[in-house]
């Protein structure tokens, strides 16, 4: 009797036991694109900055494409630097080759806890750099 005793004991522990186990985290939502409005009022603060939106993004390659930018004032290697939706920055990046309207550029890998670029992302370069 007492073995069922023990028997019953053990099942209990099991069932409250698997009760109390933490669920894994939930993942973070990715943070939304660059909006509109915040990508005008950094063209106002920065009026010297050339930028386009991250259009494609080949991550395998550490590679993406940035649409909507001024081609002709960019050459191959120049140096980018690729923002998120809060402006801050996310990693940065040369540019390997261009098209009629877009550039090709090879990014660095994010900084420790740093999110890789996502679409909606801009590409800047400032002038005279």
């Amino acid at each position: 009797m007492s073995w069922l005793r023990t028997v019953g004991v053990c099942l209990l522990g099991l069932v409250l036991y698997g009760c109390t186990c933490e669920k894994p985290p939930e993942p973070k939502p990715q943070p939304a694109a660059m909006s509109d409005d915040a990508l005008a009022a950094y063209r106002k603060k920065h009026p010297e900055a050339l930028i386009g939106r991250v259009v494609a993004i080949r991550p395998e390659d550490h590679l993406l494409a940035a649409g909507d930018v001024p081609v002709a004032d960019f050459k191959q290697g120049d140096a980018v630097v690729i923002l998120g939706s809060s402006q801050q920055e996310i990693t940065t990046g040369d540019v390997v080759s261009m098209g009629k309207t877009w550039l090709h550029v090879h990014y660095n890998d994010p900084a420790s806890g740093q999110r890789p670029p996502q679409l909606g992302d801009i590409v800047v370069r400032f002038k005279g750099q």
